[in-house]
Parts: structure tokens; C-alpha cells; sequence
């Protein structure tokens, strides 16, 4: 089974969100338990290529799962669409993706997936100001 997946929109794709009082609010993903070998494809809202080794498999606003494949996957940049093989109703790490160019052609090479670490979205430690 072949499907393409759709990057996250760009208003997903900001890590900040501007608050009541004009400051902004930060974020940032941290682990959250011990990576995992599949997840169900019903659980994925969205996906976002990171670079030409990461992937992260987004399953609400603060819950995602990232994929560091084990290899890079030549023609993968960020932002970019691709298309999983999978044969079940899960992806898991011995599956693979192939990137899928601007007018919907596959670049022909399949990347094998990692292991799907858990990430949670977390509010950033505040900086103090120097001086």
C-alpha cells in the first residue's frame, strides 16, 4: 500500500505563538519515553520532513513521534511530501518512504524508516536578558 503523506501547514510549523502581553511564548520537543518500532497510521494527523534525516510524525499540536532514519535519504528536504510503503494499518521502522518531487513523481529511491522516538511539545526555559 502506497499513500502520500501532506507536510504540516506553516502555521504548524512555528514553534512560538505571540501572548496576551506581547511577550512571546517559546517551545520546544522533548523526549517523552522510550522510542517505539511501529505506530498506527490512524494515530499520524500530519508529518513534517525536518532534513534529509529526520521526519517527525505528528499526532496532535503537542504529541508527535520523530523518525531518524538510519541513513540520509538523498532528494528528502524540508517541507517536502512522501509517500510510505506500508502494508498494514502501521508504519514501523523496517518500512520505507520515498521523497515525492513538486509535480508528484516519487525521486525513485526508498529510504528505510528508524525507530519512532515520542516527542512532546514543552514550553522553553526563560532566558534572562544579559546585563
Amino acid at each position: 500500500m502506497m499513500r502520500v503523506l501532506l507536510p504540516l501547514s506553516a502555521a504548524l510549523l512555528l514553534g512560538s505563538c505571540a501572548g496576551s502581553d506581547n511577550t512571546t511564548n517559546r517551545s520546544v520537543w522533548v523526549e517523552d519515553g522510550p522510542p517505539v518500532n511501529c505506530i498506527n497510521l490512524n494515530q499520524v494527523r500530519s508529518f513534517r520532513v525536518v532534513d534529509d534525516r529526520t521526519i517527525d510524525f505528528e499526532r496532535n499540536r503537542n504529541q508527535a513521534w520523530r523518525n531518524n532514519l538510519p541513513m540520509r535519504c538523498s532528494g528528502l528536504s524540508f517541507g517536502q511530501k512522501i509517500r510510505h510503503h506500508s502494508r498494514t494499518s502501521q508504519l514501523c521502522s523496517f518500512d520505507t518512504i520515498t521523497p515525492v518531487s513538486m509535480g508528484g513523481g516519487s525521486s525513485g529511491q526508498r529510504c528505510q524508516l528508524g525507530q519512532f522516538q515520542p516527542i512532546k511539545r514543552v514550553p522553553a526555559p526563560e532566558t534572562k536578558p544579559a546585563g
